[in-house]
């Protein structure tokens, strides 16, 4: 056995025995212990002796018992660590089910006998299994028992008595039993039913420790039907308990007074029938163990400094006086100056203080580390590091990341830069830490504030910018995309449907079918990730960050982490809308219904499925209704295929709430769905071609006419358009119209690309995060219908 150090060993030798007699002396002895030990037995002359080890170590005690002039030894092993001993209490559970047995019910022979179980319970609110058992019947029967699930039938054919058992078992194997009694005889068939099995309560056996509450509750036992009473049937021989506390009509509460069984007894009665079922609950008391814990913690280190300083010469303070310890007790404090410039002869006073200093000689890192100690001896460590000299000048970009084709060149400026060390003038030096394997390209005029680079293979390049104010340099850079000479064209192996493009991860988000899926179209690397969805789709929308986004299903909603291409959850949304919003935040917003009237839109959390609000929009409308969201104003901008009018309601992207509401009120200026925003929310397109304030609906122009889609840049101060044209049946165009400047002037026609030696024509266009312009295309025909046709993503 093992005991740890300063416990108390028992030794118990009641347990010996003679044939001819019993045992009449008993002699302890320790016969081995480990070196230092002084600790000696207590009642070594008994049946039971007590130690207590004071070294860890191997003991050995020896035990000598006598009887009849005769003696016998045996040896105990004990092993004593500095381990707190762990407490390891097997409690057993005796159950015996209890048995109702039902007042028996009288039938003709040929009448049915249902026996329906479907109200049995179980106290823990688990599910409850039910086993149906023939017990008896007349002789000569051959009448059987049907069951299935929780119901029963049987049909009596011969005059007499049948028995039937229905045993209800809860998941920890707990039971109960109600047993039946039909007797049928020889008149016209009814229909005998019963619906009654006793519940199962568990916990019919536990242990406690005398002189502590023990609570007894049958609430779960008792029905609205039936009264119980609680009796003490049992308890041990030197108890003085004499009756139970009554919490409540039937709960009990009593505190063992001496170690032992105790027996409680709860009789439950069914007012109506006066059946009755009896539950015991066996109660094993012990004295309750004896803890005594001795514990010791290292206490906390805090040393602070301040992180810079400009000038060689001043003296710096140290600070570990946020030190502390978990008892509260004094500690002590040792420092040590552990990292210095080269050079450097700088050392620490008062290094056995909480608040030692040192003054700087030489430019660069210092690093003290303090060492606090407690009165038991426990310590702790913690640096501190103080950088001296000049700071080192900002690096300020104009742009961090770009995307250009091979063949064409890229500039980035660092001449916003500046630094705090006034002495200096800035100087700069650019370098290509990153390029594809055989490009031999070079950066033009390397020393210049502004990158002149033309890349000269497709793939992934950095350029380093190491500024400099003539005594600390500071080092950034820019990430460039180059994609090949034929603008990155990536081909769509499937018919794409609804598209978006998300700038920060610079990939079309894009739905097929057949199967119904979401795709991730990467057009640098040409990679195209496809994320399974549940059902087809009726909307699509992304977060202003692009990093989620959020698919209407008919009745339900899905959010996909565009970032991961990962399905995060699929939610019910309580109704047939026809458009969604997503917020960054992971809250959809859903409005509209198909083929219905709809006044509302609901928020939903797009990652657990719960609705969190649901209110008005500016006017009800008729069928499918379509928008887009600016999370930078907190509005959904909506309008009606049946109507003409635009409107918007207010929301928290955040939190998901919906306050206020407005519309133009008017059907004028042909505005009609889809909707897109301008690159910074002021402006609102119109798929009639027609453009408005976001601010108040103020119409403010046209692109001449109706479009299929619109991208706006704010950066490229720009507006690209694929133009409908007036054919039937529906025809794509070859060329993106452009419009420049603030008001939108008319800058000519962009012709789409040829593809494979086919002319190439958009279904939409999108601007990517360097203000490149993405086209989803088709060739083949300029039909949305025409046999024969390929998609791509073009990039120009």
């Amino acid at each position: 056995m093992q005991a740890p150090v300063g416990s108390t060993l028992t030794l118990d030798g009641t347990g010996s025995t003679s044939v001819s007699g019993g045992v009449t002396s008993y002699l302890w002895t320790v016969t081995t212990k480990p070196a230092g030990s002084t600790a000696a037995l207590q009642n070594a002359t008994t049946a039971t002796a007590t130690f207590a080890p004071d070294v860890a170590g191997s003991y050995q005690f020896t035990l000598q018992v006598g009887a009849n002039g005769m003696t016998a030894s045996t040896v105990m092993p004990v092993t004593v660590t500095a381990a707190v001993p762990v407490v390891n209490v097997n409690a057993s559970v005796n159950f015996a089910g209890p048995v109702n047995t039902r007042p028996t019910q009288s039938m003709s022979v040929g009448s049915v006998i249902a026996l329906d179980g479907t109200g049995s319970t179980d106290a823990n609110g688990g599910p409850v299994t039910l086993a149906f058992s023939l017990l008896s019947a007349p002789a000569g029967s051959t009448a059987a028992l049907v069951a299935t699930g929780a119901a029963a039938r049987l049909t009596p054919d011969i005059v007499g008595a049948y028995q039937v058992r229905v045993r209800a078992t809860s998941p920890s194997g707990l039971y109960a039993d109600s047993v039946h009694t039909f007797d049928a005889a020889a008149l016209a068939p009814t229909m005998a039913v019963s619906t009654s099995v006793s519940t199962v309560i568990a916990n019919s056996s536990l242990d406690a420790a005398v002189g502590n509450i023990v609570s007894l509750d049958a609430g779960s036992y008792t029905s609205y039907n039936s009264e119980g009473t609680w009796a003490v049937a049992g308890k041990p021989y030197s108890s003085a308990l004499a009756q139970l506390t009554t919490v409540s009509p039937w709960a009990v509460s009593f505190v063992p007074d001496a170690p032992g069984t105790y027996t409680l007894q709860y009789t439950v009665v069914d007012r109506t029938t006066g059946a009755s079922a009896v539950h015991r609950v066996i109660v094993k008391a012990d004295f309750g163990p004896v803890a005594i814990v001795t514990a010791s913690a290292a206490p906390v280190a805090q040393a602070v400094g301040p992180s810079y300083v400009a000038a060689v010469g001043s003296a710096i303070t140290l600070r570990g006086s946020g030190s502390q310890d978990p008892a509260g007790g004094a500690l002590t404090y040792s420092w040590v100056l552990d990292t210095r410039p080269a050079g450097s002869t700088a050392t620490l006073t008062d290094a056995a203080t909480a608040t030692p200093s040192f003054t700087p000689d030489k430019d660069g890192r210092y690093s003290a580390t303090l060492t606090v100690t407690n009165a038991a001896g426990l310590r702790a460590v913690q640096s501190a590091s103080v950088e001296v000299g000049n700071r080192p000048p900002v690096v300020v970009l104009d742009r961090s990341q770009a995307m250009v084709l091979q063949g064409g060149s890229i500039t980035a400026s660092a001449a916003s830069s500046y630094s705090t060390n006034t002495s200096g003038t800035l100087s700069y030096q650019w370098a290509l830490d990153t390029r594809p394997t055989g490009s031999v390209a070079s950066i033009g005029a390397p020393n210049s504030a502004t990158l002149n680079f033309a890349p000269d293979v497709p793939g992934s390049y950095y350029a380093s910018v190491t500024v400099t104010d003539g005594q600390v340099s500071a080092v950034s850079g820019v990430s460039i995309t180059v994609l090949s000479a034929t603008a990155g064209t990536v081909p769509l192996a499937y018919k794409p449907l609804q598209m978006r493009f998300s700038k920060s991860q610079n990939k079309l988000v894009v739905v097929s079918i057949n199967p119904n899926q979401l795709h991730l179209v990467d057009p640098a690397a040409g990679t195209d990730v496809a994320i399974a969805l549940p059902t087809t789709v009726k909307a699509l929308s992304l977060s202003a960050d692009g990093r989620l986004a959020g698919v209407m299903h008919e009745g339900a909603v899905s959010l996909v982490d565009v970032v991961t291409g990962t399905l995060l959850n699929t939610s019910i949304t309580a109704g047939s809308q026809t458009e969604v919003f997503t917020a960054n935040s992971g809250v959809v917003f859903v409005a509209g219904a198909s083929n219905s009237w709809s006044g509302a839109v609901s928020a939903i959390n797009g990652r657990t499925g719960a609705i969190i609000a649901t209110g008005g929009l500016y006017s009800s409308s008729y069928g499918t209704l379509r928008g887009v969201m600016s999370e930078s104003q907190g509005r959904l901008y909506t309008l009606s295929d049946s109507f003409q009018s635009l409107s918007w309601t207010g929301v928290n992207a955040t939190s998901g709430s919906l306050s206020g509401t407005g519309g133009q009120g008017s059907y004028t200026n042909y505005a009609t769905a889809p909707l897109w925003l301008s690159g910074d929310d002021a402006l609102l397109f119109t798929s009639g071609g027609t453009y408005f304030r976001t601010s108040d609906f103020q119409y403010t122009g046209t692109l001449g006419s109706a479009v299929f889609s619109v991208s706006h840049s704010t950066t490229a101060t720009e507006a690209v358009a694929l133009a409908v044209s007036s054919g039937n049946p529906t025809q794509y165009p070859e060329v993106l119209k452009r419009f420049s400047g603030s008001l939108l002037f008319p800058a000519g026609d962009i012709r789409l690309p040829v593809i494979g030696g086919s002319q190439s024509y958009g279904l939409a266009v999108f601007h990517a995060s360097d203000d490149k312009r993405v086209s989803v295309v088709q060739t083949g025909s300029n039909e949305a219908q025409a046999s024969g046709i390929q998609y791509f993503l073009v990039v120009r």
